[in-house]
């Protein structure tokens, strides 16, 4: 059951709030009028736009005043005028200001020139997004005026959020024909390796990093589809299997009226907090799969589906290869209870209750690695210690506090990000009532932590709370049983559903919206014309280089060959951007001077890759740590062999030719 604030208490958070957000986007206005070289206080529109936010911000603090004098009900009156001018106003009205709200925000952000402005002015932002959901909310009474007040808030900041969390992925999808971003271009190379024969016309190694996830993104690749549709299919297939995890969990916990308005909202609640982390969409298929396939009562279709689950586990991360087991065997605890036993027979009946759960997990785990370990005998590689290289990378300790890479850390942003479903644990799991069962729950929770903590830590991780990924989803469904009395405690009697103080479901909301806040996006800003001269200037180069029988290493913009955008390339499989970096992180000796020894022997007579900077950072500064390896086993060790040919700058790609005579390093 869910508690509300009294109408006065809700005003006067809405107040309060208000306020000092105010006071910190006038400072982040100034901040920035000082970066564009404006005199805020001598420009008309400065002027109107600092003048209009201290007026909401003196009207909020005056009425905030208000609300604990004898004005206390003319002010109540005032904030919630639209409920007379409902009175007066057809109730269908209010939608279309609703859903002009929800738009409002990313709308203003995805601007090529406001959003711009705005992207590094994180108070303004909040309080954009702050307005907005109180519009938002006079517009939903307005169009349902049986909700109340702190109901319509949640529910607006709740869709605000989830429509600023997809809206995020939308300019994802463009044909703009080069890379967007760091790894954008292996998510569509890696796929091809699956089907290289088709593609390339010769058979290649499959992929080492992530192979689940490169096998969902190959469908494409069957119908030879262009660049746009590779990327409407990643944004899709995201959508959809991170989605899937919301019915399928609320389908377990047998909530399955689909008219109810409250089923919606908790799905939208599910979607919207696993894209917080965000869960990768590859990790989300065992998820679903196990909350569908798990039954208490016939053992042969939760091992099926173990196994299932397993298998792609395996496929995936090594410290996802036992969540399957346990998954399986968090919702066995949460829904068999241990067999009341008799005085002589107490540690027996509960080696019998263990054995499912730890079978599970133990065979799980075994499934898993087994898979991984055919993967990478049939995929063609010469060195299977490269699959492992994570094992061996340096541990950040810095990342787990604020720093550079992440204003929060790991460790503050997952205890943020966690705390309000904790408040719900702490107060229902004892209605188990077997501390055996509440112990390998939080022992399962425990182990996943520390291992999210672990990986978060490894160089390349820690710049937001994603590998806490595992924790966080077993955190949600064991949260769900809990918040909807699903659990069966050890007596067989009915739980009654937890009571929540208003506070904590506030929290539920307003912290996935506070991330959902700092995301930013804009659609990408390119020239066709001199995109596609740079394209034709790489084509020349290529066609360069088989004239005079040379070879061609691509690091980056593999799909150019791989959606055949470029013509008579021969495909140099070694050396992919993702792939070098991941070998440089781990500093793979063996890998690395193979890769020196060919830049040494000049065997590319051309590469092509983003400009080159041989700059080395403190290990504070943003991915500090990564750049220094790039920098130290990639950058140097060309610059000392090749030099710039060519550099196109609009769309961050370089050629670089062997050098002649002699040799020069930065």
């Amino acid at each position: 059951m869910l508690t509300q604030p009294t109408r006065l208490t809700f005003w006067r958070l809405i107040l309060a709030t208000t306020f000092p957000l105010v006071g910190l986007s006038l400072w982040d206005a100034f901040s920035l009028a000082e970066k564009l070289g404006i005199a805020p206080l001598t420009s008309k529109t400065w002027l109107a736009i600092l003048g209009a936010l201290a007026l909401i911000g003196l009207a909020s603090l005056i009425l905030f005043l208000l609300t604990f004098g004898a004005q206390q009900g003319k002010v109540l009156a005032a904030l919630e005028i639209v409920e007379k001018t409902a009175q007066s106003l057809p109730l269908w009205l209010g939608w279309p200001v609703f859903l002009a709200a929800l738009a409002a925000y990313p709308l203003i952000m995805f601007h090529p020139y406001y959003g711009d402005l705005l992207v590094r002015q994180s108070w303004l932002r909040l309080f954009l997004f702050w307005i907005f959901a109180i519009v938002a909310t006079q517009a939903l009474k307005l169009a349902w005026p049986r909700l109340s007040w702190p109901g319509a808030f949640l529910v607006a900041l709740l869709l605000q959020a989830t429509v600023q969390r997809v809206a995020l992925y939308l300019p994802d999808i463009t044909a703009y024909p080069f890379a967007m971003g760091w790894s954008e271009t292996s998510r569509y190379y890696y796929p091809a390796l699956f089907v290289s024969r088709k593609i390339f016309g010769q058979a290649f190694a499959w992929p080492i990093l992530h192979p689940s996830l490169h096998l969902v993104l190959t469908p494409p690749y069957w119908i030879d589809a262009p660049l746009w549709f590779h990327r409407f299919w990643q944004v899709f297939v995201r959508f959809l299997l991170v989605g899937l995890i919301a019915p399928a969990l609320l389908w377990r916990l047998k909530i399955e009226n689909k008219s109810s308005i409250g089923r919606w909202l908790a799905g939208i609640w599910i979607f919207l907090y696993l894209f917080t982390l965000p869960l990768y969409l590859h990790l989300a298929v065992p998820v679903f799969i196990m909350l569908w396939g798990f039954s208490a009562h016939n053992e042969r279709r939760t091992w099926f589906w173990l196994m299932v689950a397993s298998v792609w586990a395996g496929l995936s991360r090594l410290n996802w290869y036992p969540m399957p087991g346990i998954l399986a065997a968090v919702l066995y605890f949460l829904e068999i209870p241990i067999q009341p036993p008799d005085a002589k027979s107490s540690w027996k009946s509960v080696g019998v209750y263990l054995l499912k759960p730890v079978l599970w997990l133990v065979v799980g785990t075994a499934v898993a690695f087994a898979v991984m370990r055919s993967y990478i005998y049939f995929s063609g590689l010469t060195n299977p210690g490269d699959f492992y290289t994570s094992l061996t990378s340096s541990l950040l300790w810095v990342r787990l506090w604020p720093n550079a890479s992440s204003s929060l850390g790991v460790l503050p942003g997952i205890i943020l990000f966690s705390a309000p479903l904790w408040a719900v644990g702490v107060k229902s799991l004892k209605t188990l009532g077997s501390w055996l069962r509440v112990g390998f729950i939080l022992a399962a929770l425990l182990v996943l932590f520390v291992g999210g903590i672990f990986v978060s830590m490894k160089i390349g991780g820690g710049a937001d709370i994603h590998n806490m990924d595992a924790y966080a989803v077993l955190l949600l469904i064991v949260f769900a049983y809990l918040f909807f009395a699903r659990q069966t405690p050890e007596n067989g009697q009915p739980v009654s559903q937890v009571t929540l103080h208003w506070s904590v479901t506030w929290l539920l909301v307003l912290i996935p919206a506070w991330f959902a806040a700092q995301g930013a996006a804009g659609f990408w800003q390119y020239d066709s014309a001199k995109s596609q001269a740079t394209l034709t200037a790489i084509q020349q180069r290529v066609d360069s280089v088989n004239a005079g029988g040379g070879e061609i290493l691509f690091i980056t913009q593999r799909h150019l060959i791989s959606m055949h955008m470029l013509s008579g390339v021969k495909l140099i499989p070694e050396y992919e951007r993702e792939e070098l970096m991941e070998m440089a992180m781990a500093q793979n000796e063996a890998y690395l001077k193979v890769f020196r020894d060919d830049l040494e022997k000049h065997r590319f007579a051309a590469i092509i890759v983003d400009p080159l900077r041989f700059n080395f950072v403190g290990q504070d500064d943003a991915m500090g740590a990564e750049n220094n390896a790039w920098t130290r086993y990639v950058v140097k060790k060309i610059l000392c062999n090749y030099k710039q040919a060519a550099i196109f700058p609009a769309d961050r790609i370089a050629i670089y030719v062997p050098q002649v005579g002699t040799q020069t390093c930065p």
